[in-house]
């Protein structure tokens, strides 16, 4: 009977917060920084609104200063701190923030963003914290982070808020998050909450001149993955500025939690906030997009009602999608609190709304793109499409894509590299951006009419209502614009669309790859093939052998103590050979690694019991020829990627690579198919790569000093596990975290031959080719070809493409004049058939080179050849066609053996046999079924003649 799985009840991140929070609650001695609040003039009290704890510095702040207990925002039209003097930039926030905490009693070290793609993580795409960039190994403590503690300007994407864009004023799909991360070890405690909570206050008070009075902080629990602490918020004016959790908890599935060894800081604060604060605009978006939105704004001819604004940007915060109970309501309070018809408020607000919706959503997307990610129906970068074509919709629909036109989009995206050119420096150039933009733009004017009729039919099905299930697989899995579908549906967008797709996308996650075979009982195999990648034999002693569980658990899969064979990794074939133990040789057909052992899979079991082999020494030896063309096909990856880059733009990342002894796949990201031109300029910049001879060198490194010599482009082929990784570096060209086998100098990969390539999926190009001697075997195939046509032709090579060129010119213009010939000579032949008494089965040899004439034209004759019971049969050079007026006349399953070669392949099908075809009709309706009669084809004959020769032999007669 096999064992049931066992599986335990876990509790949600929600139940574990309220489990702990009347703990933290009734303790905030033991969880919460109180002697620095209290130091500060801080005392502690209870929100009357929500019952929530937290610290104040005067007793007239009776709320806790959420703006869900507050209603609004207090800071607009007023300004805060310094900003009620001077106004400050988006940029002077983080610098400001830079000066404190560099400067402070322990300073932090500020370092670079990381890119918004999440290259060096497996399980997200995006990164939408700062803590993202340092997940999962310094918060395990595995890995030194860059800097500790430090402090980071942080680009993050996240798109569960798309639909309170341009109301709320504090949400954006991609925003800066300022962050402070530290990690305290075990043997080196950095700070924790109290001076987390001093350095903040201190930013606040002594930086940005915040009197103490406005701000309150929030006494919270943060739960996720595994972890829990406490976290205060802190907020000024109702707006929340920041969080500061600490991550002091490993939790369990039933609520228990033990002290982590590495404690952690991760304090986030919206830095998009920090100057709408300190101003009192009405909204963010005006700090954020200074440049961006007035080049829009102008461009299009908007105007904005600053007195309608000024009023309804204090209670915006009113308008999240995701808390209000009905927004129409909510609407309707807004407008009889500020004294305007509600009507007037949202034609004043929506055009606006509309302005700041395509100001977020095309910063995110020039970060994106710019980072390394494409607009595509797959996976996270479907988020990017999404937005875009929601930007195109908008532009349409408000008739402003008249007035900016491409040339005026493109200029936008230029606007918002200056507002950021102030925070991260000026932008690289990106030669492939605007193109990207501009197949993007046709793609979504001309959506595809299959997608419109699955819509259509689907309406109808649904008896013209869409639910969100239906939205959401319109637009993720057939790729159609949000806005099509409310114009096909004649439905409104759902107000929580994107939210739901985020959500969905969230709950979405990559099944575990299946271990078979456990190896934690027995030592690391020594990797012999880094040291030295032209070791083909060498001598080795086995530790262990495994039961083969997909072979009826027979005993033939050998750990070696050493090995030089190269298991199957990174897309690269396994090596081949022979074992020789006690004096016989075992063919090796499969290597594999798995944890830290690598396991040779033998032709045929081993007599005797596994442990008696422990021990025992070994003879190995390497299939040479075969190594060396998998060296090279992976080298030629390397450069391939590079010739790729070059040729195409700085938008091309590895999607994933194969490579087998006889060619190699490389998928590329790129955004429409290659032309002919791309493809040769691709080998041919490839080619120029191999005869540079640049050196190819291979090295160990940590990881955290790889990632800061040679940045996250890294990691092409995907997740490098652990601490230490090993860097691929062809001088010059490519560097890469990669552990195949590789030449050591470019030189020895020979020619490299592009075959061809195509587009996989949306997004993704795969280019096969070959390098070394397979690339020699291929050019000599080709030149053959071409001798083959000199010699026939009777004529140079350099005449063979005009020549060819004039053969198929006439081909084409007496193609037709020969198939309506053909035609007629089949009519006369279907006569002769029908007219001649003294025959009724007819046998005729073709030399046409397909079925197609008889497919076509015999069936036309069906019902004269069942009345006069006679049949046809047509034989060409590799196929068989017949049409008989009854069953009776032959047994056409007696041609079974001649036509059938035992290859499988999509043209052999066997014989193909038929008793029902439809009757002559006219264009617009087939004519009624004819049955009892056979029609029979073969397309693949290996003997015509035999075939002939034996409907000889059964009555037919050859005319």
């Amino acid at each position: 009977m096999e064992e049931e799985e066992q599986v335990v009840k876990c509790l949600t991140a929600k139940e574990l917060k309220a489990l702990a929070r009347p703990e933290f609650e009734a303790n905030p001695e033991k969880f919460y920084p109180v002697t620095t609040m209290a130091k500060f003039g801080f005392s502690r009290a209870q929100c009357p609104k929500c019952n929530h704890f937290f610290w104040r510095h005067t007793p007239k702040k009776e709320l806790c200063g959420d703006c869900g207990c507050v209603g609004q925002y207090d800071f607009i039209g007023k300004g805060t701190g310094k900003g009620k003097k001077t106004k400050i930039t988006y940029a002077e926030a983080w610098n400001s923030f830079k000066r404190s905490f560099t400067s402070a009693r322990i300073p932090c070290t500020a370092i670079d963003r990381y890119p918004v793609v999440a290259r060096w993580r497996s399980d997200v795409d995006f990164v939408a914290a700062g803590i993202f960039c340092f997940q999962p190994y310094c918060v395990t403590g595995e890995l030194d982070p860059p800097a500790n503690p430090l402090i980071c300007p942080q680009f993050c994407l996240r798109f569960n808020d798309l639909d309170n864009i341009g109301l709320t004023g504090r949400h954006y799909s991609g925003f800066i998050m300022i962050g402070i991360q530290v990690f305290n070890l075990p043997d080196k405690f950095i700070f924790f909450k109290e001076e987390c909570v001093e350095f903040n206050l201190r930013w606040l008070i002594e930086e940005l001149e915040v009197d103490p009075d406005e701000i309150t902080l929030i006494e919270d629990v943060w739960a996720g993955g595994g972890n829990l602490g406490p976290s205060i918020e802190y907020f000024i004016g109702g707006l929340e500025l920041g969080n500061m959790v600490f991550m002091q908890y490993k939790t369990f599935p039933d609520g228990a939690r033990e002290e982590l060894p590495v404690q952690v800081i991760d304090v986030g604060i919206g830095m998009e906030r920090i100057p709408w604060l300190m101003n009192g605009t009405p909204t963010s978006y005006f700090d954020v997009f200074p440049r961006a939105l007035e080049y829009l704004r102008s461009k299009v001819g908007i105007e904005i009602n600053q007195d309608i604004w000024a009023k309804f940007g204090p209670l915006s915060c009113q308008l999240n999608v995701d808390e209000a109970d009905d927004i129409d309501v909510t609407w309707q309070r807004i407008a009889e609190l500020i004294g305007i018809p509600t009507e007037k408020v949202k034609e004043a607000i929506a055009p606006v709304k509309e302005l700041y919706i395509v100001c977020d959503h095309t910063r995110t997307i020039l970060m994106a793109v710019y980072d390394g990610s494409l607009p595509s129906n797959v996976g996270g970068a479907a988020n990017i499409r999404n937005m875009l074509r929601r930007v195109f919709a908008l532009l349409h629909r408000n008739g402003w894509w008249d007035k900016l036109g491409m040339t005026g989009f493109l200029q936008l995206f230029e606007q918002h590299k200056l507002d950021l050119a102030e925070i991260y420096g000026a932008f690289r150039e990106y030669k492939s951006f605007d193109s990207i933009i501009e197949v993007e733009y046709q793609r979504w004017l001309t959506t595809d009419e299959t997608q419109k009729e699955k819509l259509q039919k689907l309406l109808k099905k649904n008896k013209n209502q869409l639910s969100m299930d239906d939205w959401i697989i319109a637009m993720t899995s057939w790729g159609i614009p949000a806005d099509k579908i409310a114009e096909v549906s004649g439905q409104p967008v759902p107000g929580n669309l994107y939210y739901e797709i985020s959500q969905r996308a969230e709950r979405t996650a990559k099944a575990a790859e299946t271990i078979l075979y456990s190896t934690t009982h027995l030592p690391p195999t020594t990797n012999m093939y880094y040291v030295d990648h032209h070791c083909y034999q060498f001598d080795a002693k086995i530790v262990g052998v495994l039961l083969n569980v997909t072979q009826h658990s027979v005993p033939n899969i050998l750990v070696l103590d050493a090995s030089a064979f190269y298991p199957h990794s990174g897309g690269q074939q396994h090596d081949v050979g022979f074992i020789t133990l006690d004096g016989k040789k075992y063919e090796v057909v499969n290597v594999e690694k798995v944890g830290k052992c690598v396991l040779h899979t033998v032709s045929e079991p081993l007599p005797g019991f596994p442990d008696e082999y422990v021990g025992k020494s070994v003879h190995c030896e390497i299939d040479e020829q075969r190594r060396d063309q998998l060296r090279n096909h992976h080298t030629s990856t390397h450069i391939m990627f590079a010739a790729a880059r070059r040729v195409l733009g700085p938008h091309v990342w590895q999607n994933g690579a194969k490579k087998t002894v006889e060619q190699a796949h490389l998928d590329i990201t790129h955004y429409k198919s290659l032309t002919r031109e791309e493809e040769m300029g691709i080998e041919t910049e490839a080619n120029r790569i191999v005869m540079r001879c640049s050196n190819i060198n291979k090295s160990m490194m940590a990881k955290d000093v790889a990632e800061k010599q040679f940045g996250f482009s890294l990691y092409q082929g995907g997740v490098v596990p652990g601490n230490e990784l090993r860097i691929v570096d062809i001088e010059g060209i490519d560097t890469e975290a990669c552990c195949g086998t590789h030449c050591d100098n470019t030189a020895e990969v020979g020619w490299i031959r592009l075959l061809r390539t195509q587009r996989i999926s949306d997004g993704i190009v795969r280019m096969y080719f070959v390098a070394g001697e397979k690339a020699l075997s291929k050019q000599n195939e080709e030149v053959k070809i071409i001798t083959h046509l000199s010699d026939t032709w009777s004529i140079p090579p350099s005449e063979l493409v005009t020549t060819a060129e004039r053969f198929f010119d006439g081909y084409k213009k007496f193609g037709d004049k020969v198939q309506k010939q053909a035609q007629k000579i089949l009519g006369l032949q279907m006569k002769s058939v029908l007219l001649d008494p003294s025959v009724s089965l007819v046998l005729f040899r073709s030399d046409e080179l397909v079925p197609t004439l008889y497919i076509s034209n015999v069936v036309g004759y069906a019902e004269q050849l069942k009345s006069a019971r006679k049949g046809v049969v047509f034989v060409g050079n590799t196929f068989l066609y017949g049409f008989l007026g009854s069953p009776e006349l032959f047994d056409v399953q007696s041609l079974n053996p001649l036509v059938s070669s035992g290859e499988t392949g999509p043209k052999n099908k066997g014989l193909m046999v038929q008793t029902q075809v439809a009757g002559k009709g006219d264009k617009k309706k087939r004519g009624a079924a004819i049955d009892n009669i056979v029609e029979f084809r073969a397309f693949s004959l290996p003997n015509a003649n035999a075939v002939v020769d034996f409907l000889l032999s059964r009555g037919f007669q050859e005319q």
